[in-house]
């Protein structure tokens, strides 16, 4: 529904721990480094035992650096919340030993909420002091708080939390198989081991003589999994180590066993024991014996899968998985962690494929749990396996045995027996033959020994269905139902936002307009009457937003902003036309002064040299006229006019004037030169050139498209003073 994909769940001491490898370049070596991180957090304190080294990957056979947590131990309760909140209770407790005649502090709540702020403050300012004093202004009913708070204070307390710190720590330790020597360092991490005496306990605990601090507590867990993140994503390319994380708690899968009567019919059987179709029919289970089987282990390694093999069931079925064996939590633990059955598995089709291969003997169903990256069970795969042995073994098999129980050529004599009449020399050469007839038959029992492979009996599999039933999450009977209730979520989100910048915009306008009304220029720009009016509404809007106005929709503060608009844009007009005014006639002033450049620049040319026509000229000087004109009538209409009146001056009309008059002169100044008219220009300047009359030098035409270079001139006639160059010269020209 959210269209979030997530890509793995992870602990927090697994990403501390993968953290820790990848940013403090951790040298994996085949002696692992053990490590033991210390957390203390708001809500639980945990202790995690990490081994950084280098381990064979099962698949590759490639030794690959990993980082795999041993064991780890947990206290859900204990955490630096448990301590903020004792010391409120413990401040609120002296405010009211010192004021006995005041109500209950504890049922102000904005009060104790500053007093929890204030017991935070302090905590952290006592890891570092001895003492401090907690101190917050107008705490309940106008009164100020203010008291010395020591150490030893906060450490009486503590008092009874703080042996409750070394379990976790111990728990990991006796879990992950390794002693208290064994352990490299110990890394802190969480706010809460910022407390000294917190530290000591760790220390007692773990046995360490120095505590390591090499990481960020408030990122190093955000880093961590970022970084796998990364590594789960194709998108990024990242060191490559792999994470074994400890599984916290026992998986247990439950089934009820069928056990048989003794009657039970043989012929159902096979010759070696195997189970086939039809084996338990109606009357022949004399009971469902329930079990419940371990299958992964506390501080088990994942990712792994394993598999359970069923060899009683020939007909659909299920099993429960669920956790177990949890008689390492205490009475409040176990109430914490609630429901224990996680899933029901049923098994379908199981009759239809023991009916495909009811010539086949079954070596039961077989059911692939997975333990993944995210540390949740699921099943994998369910298959049923049947065994089949070829037919030439079979089929001819007995045919060999006959054979070989009625063995023997006519003539040959039994073993154990000698042949009579026969000479030393016979003798002889029958033992000769006896040694390489012994011989032979060893190398032809090996040749048929190498021929018995291929009669190894065949495994076939079938997969079968599976249908998946889990426990404790509330399952979406319909999206688009849950979709429609989060976009009304999403609404009301919306329309509170929209409420606090609309009343967020009535009150700063009010704001404002009050100071503003101050300045000259307003009362000058207002009647006496507008400004009354105006401050009558001001005055009555800031009483409404102090005591009526909560609870009201954006839609009221709009409606009642654009009340205010209504009083105040006549003012702020004429103001903002007072303040304008000067600076737009100036701005038309200067277009009429560059229109007259213009027009004088081609009224000084001769006739042949214009390329403008008469008709153009004319239209522009007369618009500029008109404009003139204009101006000066409405000049002295504006003067005449007091400045509480809306001018008839106004700016929008001085802009658009002076943005017609610019577009047409802008259209005359670029207006693309005829052809004739360059070669006109240059036959004039070739004539002068050639009569002596002026020099390159002196070629000078007014527009920048009939510049002539002065440089490319000076060439020219340095050349033809020198004589190095012949015949008539050539004028370059750029336009």
């Amino acid at each position: 529904i959210a269209q979030v994909q997530v890509l793995q769940l992870m602990s927090s001491p697994s990403a501390v721990a993968l953290q820790y490898a990848v940013f403090r370049n951790i040298e994996m070596v085949e002696k692992p480094l053990i490590v033991l991180f210390a957390t203390v957090g708001a809500q639980f304190t945990s202790a995690a035992v990490v081994s950084y080294g280098l381990q064979k990957d099962k698949n590759t056979g490639e030794k690959k650096a990993t980082v795999q947590v041993m064991g780890v131990g947990y206290d859900r309760s204990l955490g630096g919340f448990e301590m903020d909140m004792r010391l409120r209770d413990y401040l609120a407790a002296k405010f009211m030993e010192k004021y006995p005649k005041k109500s209950p502090i504890t049922k102000n709540k904005r009060a104790m909420s500053k007093l929890l702020k204030e017991a935070k403050k302090v905590k952290t300012v006592l890891s570092a002091n001895q003492d401090v004093f907690a101190q917050v202004e107008t705490l309940h009913e106008d009164t100020d708080f203010r008291m010395k708070v020591t150490r030893e204070e906060l450490e009486t307390l503590f008092a009874d939390l703080y042996p409750r710190i070394s379990a976790p720590f111990a728990d990991a330790i006796t879990t992950s198989g390794v002693s208290q020597k064994e352990i490299d360092q110990v890394v802190l991490f969480g706010g809460g081991t910022r407390v000294p005496r917190v530290q000591e306990e760790i220390k007692k605990a773990t046995g360490a003589s120095v505590l390591h601090k090499y990481i960020n507590t408030d990122e190093a867990a955000a880093m961590g999994s970022a970084f796998m993140a990364a590594t789960a994503s194709s998108v990024f390319r990242t060191k490559e180590i792999k994470l074994k994380d400890a599984n916290q708690f026992p998986f247990y899968v439950a089934f009820h066993k069928l056990v048989l009567n003794d009657d039970v019919d043989t012929t159902n059987r096979t010759s070696d024991g195997g189970v086939v179709m039809g084996l338990f029919q109606s009357g022949e289970i004399a009971e469902e014996k329930l079990v419940n089987k371990e299958l992964y282990y506390r501080n088990n390694a994942y990712p792994q899968k394993k598999a359970m093999t069923f060899t009683k069931f020939t007909d659909d079925f299920h099993f429960n998985v669920s956790y177990g064996n949890l008689g390492f939590l205490d009475d409040k633990q176990t109430r914490e962690f609630g429901a224990q059955e996680l899933m029901k598995v049923n098994i379908k089709g199981v009759a239809d494929v023991f009916n495909q291969h009811h010539d086949k003997t079954s070596k039961g169903i077989k059911a692939h749990l997975l333990v993944g990256e995210s540390g949740m069970i699921t099943v994998d795969s369910v298959e049923a396996i049947f065994e089949t042995i070829p037919a030439n073994k079979t089929e001819t098999g007995w045919l060999d045995s006959v054979s070989n129980f009625f063995g023997g050529k006519e003539g040959e004599a039994k073993e154990g027996e000698e042949k009579k009449d026969q000479t030393p020399e016979e003798k002889k050469a029958n033992e000769t033959d006896a040694k390489n007839t012994t011989n032979t038959d060893k190398k032809s029992e090996k040749k048929d020994e190498k021929k018995d492979v291929s009669d190894k009996p065949v495994i076939v599999r079938e997969e079968l269905k599976v249908e998946t039933v889990v426990f404790g999450i509330p399952q979406l009977l319909d999206v688009e139902v849950s979709k429609e209730k989060l976009a009304a979520l999403q609404k009301i989100d919306d329309e509170k936002r929209a409420t606090e910048e609309s009343r967020n915009k009535l009150e700063a306008f009010v704001i404002s307009m009050k100071d503003l009304l101050t300045a000259d220029i307003y009362k000058s720009a207002s009647t006496e009457e507008e400004m009354d009016k105006i401050t009558a509404a001001l005055e009555a809007e800031t009483n409404w937003i102090e005591e009526e106005s909560w609870g009201e929709t954006f839609k009221v503060f709009n409606e009642r902003l654009a009340k205010l608009h209504d009083y105040t844009d006549p003012v702020v007009a004429r103001v903002k036309e007072m303040k304008g005014r000067e600076a737009a006639v100036a701005d038309l002033k200067q277009a009429f002064n560059l229109t007259e450049v213009f027009l004088a620049k081609i009224a000084n040319q001769t006739e042949e040299l214009r390329y403008h026509t008469a008709v153009e000229l004319e239209q522009l000087e007369k618009l500029m006229n008109d404009t003139k004109e204009w101006l000066a009538k409405t000049q002295t209409a504006q003067t005449a006019l007091p400045l509480n009146v809306d001018p008839v001056l106004k700016l929008a009309d001085l802009i658009s004037k002076r943005s017609s008059l610019e577009r047409e002169l802008h259209y005359l100044v670029r207006k693309p030169i005829p052809a004739w008219y360059k070669e006109k220009l240059k036959k004039m300047m070739d004539d002068l050139k050639n009569n002596g009359t002026l020099t390159n030098d002196d070629v000078v035409v007014e527009g920048k498209e009939g510049e002539w270079k002065k440089e490319e001139g000076k060439k020219e006639d340095a050349k033809k003073e020198a004589g190095k160059e012949e015949g008539k010269e050539e004028v370059k020209e750029e336009v």
